[in-house]
């Protein structure tokens, strides 16, 4: 899986295989071995990479993480290639049209629409949580709007790229 990692304003290309016995981990084109072990059910890492080892203590921060290592704070930011497909898409879409339709990332059932037609909304605003594999995802704005439309229904199954919300 190819995944963007922004850490402190640099942002890395990453490719992890893992379909071998091995961890497998490209960074920028460049293979590094490493080793990514979990302290005992908690949030505190051990890495070794390169020869070096590193405790981290990686926390979850709404869609990002918080990487604490050796007294500092690092923000840092993890798009999979999927998410980055789709927000180049929604960007583009944005500045080609008047209105911007929300798509279902994946096929999974909604349990709630977090807006009503008419409401403005925020980037980054929750517009609707979608359950997939038995793990709710919320879907949010990639742009300030207002809900022009909702097409779907709380229970309804909704397959992927299915058109959720009209914004604009």
């Amino acid at each position: 899986m190819k995944y963007s990692s922004t850490i402190a304003d640099q942002t890395f290309e990453v490719t992890i295989d893992n379909t071998e016995r091995e961890l497998r981990v490209l960074l920028d084109d460049r293979e590094v071995p490493v080793e990514f072990i979990r302290r005992h059910a908690s949030d505190t890492y051990v890495v070794v990479m390169e020869n070096r080892t590193f405790e981290l203590e990686i926390m979850r921060d709404e869609d990002a993480y918080v990487v604490h290592y050796n007294g500092r704070v690092y923000p840092c930011k993890v798009e999979d290639q999927r998410l980055k497909k789709l927000k180049n898409e929604i960007r583009q879409q944005v500045s080609n049209s008047e209105h911007l339709e929300i798509r279902s990332p994946m096929p999974g059932l909604v349990v709630a629409a977090e807006v009503a037609v008419g409401e403005k909304v925020r980037s980054g605003q929750g517009l609707i949580i979608i359950e997939a594999m038995k793990m709710e995802n919320e879907i949010k704005s990639p742009v300030d709007g207002v809900v022009r439309e909702i097409k779907v229904k709380t229970s309804e199954a909704v397959e992927m790229n299915q058109t959720l919300i009209i914004l604009e």
